[in-house]
């Protein structure tokens, strides 16, 4: 029996029937409907009117639902049968609305091995011999000692270091913490290459949603995933909208950049553009305007 013959038979059964039938056909499908990244971090468990309530159980991407919410919303209704009553809010489950989940098993605890520290290590004799030559070029022996301590603890803490799980930067050869994959120089330099890429994906396609512009950009740059929030895409959008209306004059609606600017702002594709929508979008945004619109103002005569 293929789905829509499922679907009409669950229908004869009632409103309630039909209902269940359709959340636990959304539960199936949850990756495949909203995509493996949200679906990471967000699961369904209940529709009622037109409210699906989820559950987040990673407590920091509770803030950051409020961005996804709108493409949730537009990929169930996409995926939902026309007669079915439409997803119109996303909320997060109270409590009691979320099943239990089973207790994790808990695996024996592996032997502890005690954690390495500066004191525990040594310097082989090459290192020690590549130190003191270094330190050999200053002739002030003074110096020459202060010059070789610091070259001794700089090489300790070097190899404590790699001892402790520290890498080679992905670009250069300094070594980051087992967490990081870049040093915080290239860190910096990766940030912005992130967000030009950013702009370049939301200005070939600005009518793109948050979820599907992170896709892309993962695509492109995969080793930014922990760094391509919802937030950093979203604030990418927004200095894209401030950079496009600082080209644009109030009163012109009929431009490419204009076109373009509505398109980031209310994120639709350009057949779903009217006149109405691209007047309403320029007021919304008319204090980030090349030219804002002059606005007259009236001064009270008062007698003398």
């Amino acid at each position: 029996m293929n789905i829509d013959a499922l679907r009409n038979q669950m229908r004869s059964f009632g409103t309630e029937t039909y209902r269940k039938f359709l959340l636990n056909e959304l539960i199936h499908d949850w990756s495949k409907i909203v995509g493996a990244d949200i679906a990471a971090q967000v699961r369904p468990v209940a529709l009622e009117h037109g409210v699906l309530f989820v559950d987040v159980p990673n407590s920091a991407f509770k803030d950051q639902l409020k961005f996804f919410a709108e493409d949730i919303i537009d990929a169930v209704n996409e995926n939902f049968p026309q007669d079915a009553a439409p997803v119109s809010q996303v909320r997060i489950a109270r409590a009691f609305q979320v099943p239990e989940r089973p207790p994790e098993k808990i695996s024996p605890p592996a032997q502890i091995q005690p954690p390495v520290t500066l004191e525990d290590i040594t310097l082989t004799d090459e290192e020690v011999a590549r130190c003191e030559a270094r330190a050999e070029k200053f002739s002030d022996e003074k110096i020459r000692r202060t010059v070789l301590q610091t070259l001794l603890t700089q090489a300790r803490v070097q190899r404590f270091r790699l001892a402790t799980g520290w890498h080679s930067c992905r670009t250069c050869e300094t070594l980051c913490p087992p967490e990081e994959i870049f040093c915080e120089p290239c860190k910096i330099r990766e940030r912005e290459a992130m967000v030009e890429e950013l702009f370049k994906i939301f200005y070939d396609a600005p009518q793109l949603k948050t979820h599907e512009a992170r896709k892309l950009l993962l695509e492109r740059m995969p080793h930014m995933r922990r760094e391509c929030s919802p937030d950093v895409v979203e604030s990418a959008r927004t200095s894209l909208i401030q950079k496009v209306a600082s080209r644009v004059t109030f009163g012109d609606e009929e431009s490419p950049d204009v076109m373009k600017l509505v398109m980031l702002a209310k994120r639709l594709p350009p057949e779903k553009l009217t006149p109405a929508i691209i007047r309403r979008a320029l007021i919304d945004l008319q204090f980030n305007l090349a030219e804002q619109p002059k606005i007259q103002r009236y001064v009270s005569k008062t007698r003398k």
